[in-house]
């Protein structure tokens, strides 16, 4: 049991967040990776919440994690989207051993050692198909990788990342863990964006990248992958989770609005009826999103049964959410006035990193297409 067993995930969340705000500014601008957030997660056993306290994390479960995301968030955006890849990936593998999976070794290594964990698969989605059009060749008893991905998400920072591939002989479904350090495995500097600039979502290249059979993670064969049980189960921890960092830029925006009550350049303009008004509609959106969060989180966080029924309940907490969220910071900055328009206003940032929230897949329609589907399945 680690050191970290007995805190409060939440709280530690917060107290980070505190002390990323001082830096969000200065990480946005320049696009810099969050490397010293990073070792302050590392330090304080953030990057190992969601392990088992028996494998010597902190045995946070979904629900406790997407609330410490949400708290994260407020501090750093950036920082806690670009951490979200590998809390995820953390939390299916800690579902995995605790229903009987071989996932005990990859877990106990995230405790004692430390690493990052990435992920990516966005050439699928960029191109509206999700078969992969990166490759993986068995040759000699190993497979051999070959492809470019888009928004891997931490790449300065990663140790390991997880992408997905199509076996060129079965044409099959194959995800990987592919260590950084592999030769043939390089990163380039893309992303230059208007919002989450610090994730440093940069591009992968992949060029005969050898990696050993072991590597392989799972075969999900000629399926669509929101059909796969493993990938539904990553959509669950990454949907509920990701829902919680655009919930928690909402949050800091709406501190922020109130705070900036009759200190904006047009609030002379205004009567204090049209600011309630305003408040009322900012805060009608942001309780929609924390409570159609907190609702599902509680929902999905023990282990579903059925993990396809569970699908739905994490795609449309993302939908809605984000959707919201956007709303709330719209509003906070409408609240604020022209203040909130200058580069050194954080609510200026904050509109900028919440927008990202459209683009994490499913994404709108497709992603009302996938829960309308399931939902419609299980009235039949």
């Amino acid at each position: 049991m680690s050191k970290e067993a007995n805190v409060d995930v939440i709280e530690l969340a917060g107290k980070l967040a505190n002390e990323f705000r001082g830096t969000a500014a200065d990480y946005d601008r320049t696009g810099e990776f969050p490397t010293a957030n990073y070792d302050r997660m590392r330090e304080t056993g953030y990057l190992r919440a969601a392990v088992p306290e028996e494998l010597g994390g902190m045995g946070a479960g979904l629900a406790q994690m997407a609330r410490a995301q949400q708290a994260l968030a407020r501090g750093c955006a950036s920082t806690a989207l670009a951490v979200n890849m590998h809390q995820f990936q953390v939390g299916v593998a800690a579902d995995g051993w605790r229903n009987g999976g071989p996932t005990e070794a990859f877990l106990r290594r995230v405790a004692d050692e430390g690493p990052i964990l990435a992920s990516t698969g966005a050439e699928a989605i960029v191109a509206g198909d999700w078969s992969p059009s990166t490759t993986a060749e068995r040759q000699d008893g190993q497979w051999v990788l070959n492809g470019r991905k888009f928004f891997c998400s931490q790449a300065p920072g990663m140790d390991v990342v997880r992408v997905n591939a199509r076996d060129t002989e079965s044409g099959d479904f194959l995800v990987f863990s592919v260590a950084r350090s592999a030769a043939g495995v390089s990163i380039v500097e893309t992303w230059d964006t208007t919002g989450m600039r610090a994730t440093a979502s940069h591009d992968l290249v992949m060029e005969n990248v050898q990696v050993p059979e072991a590597a392989m993670g799972a075969n999900l064969g000629k399926v669509q992958p929101m059909r796969a049980g493993p990938l539904v189960n990553v959509g669950r921890w990454f949907l509920t989770l990701v829902s919680g960092v655009y919930l928690g830029i909402a949050e800091e925006a709406r501190a922020e609005a109130l705070k900036a009550i009759g200190t904006g350049v047009n609030s002379s303009h205004r009567n204090d009826v049209l600011t309630d008004v305003m408040v009322g509609e900012m805060e009608a959106a942001f309780l929609t999103a924390r409570s159609v969060h907190e609702t599902v989180a509680r929902e999905l966080d023990a282990f579903p049964e059925d993990m396809q029924a569970a699908l739905p309940r994490a795609i449309l907490c993302k939908e809605i959410v984000t959707a919201r969220a956007i709303e709330v910071v719209d509003k906070a900055v409408e609240i604020a006035g022209g203040r909130a328009y200058f580069r050194k206003a954080p609510l200026e940032r904050l509109a900028r990193d919440v927008r990202a929230g459209r683009f994490h897949p499913p994404a709108s329609p497709v992603s009302f297409q996938i829960a309308g589907e399931r939902v419609r399945e299980k009235s039949l």
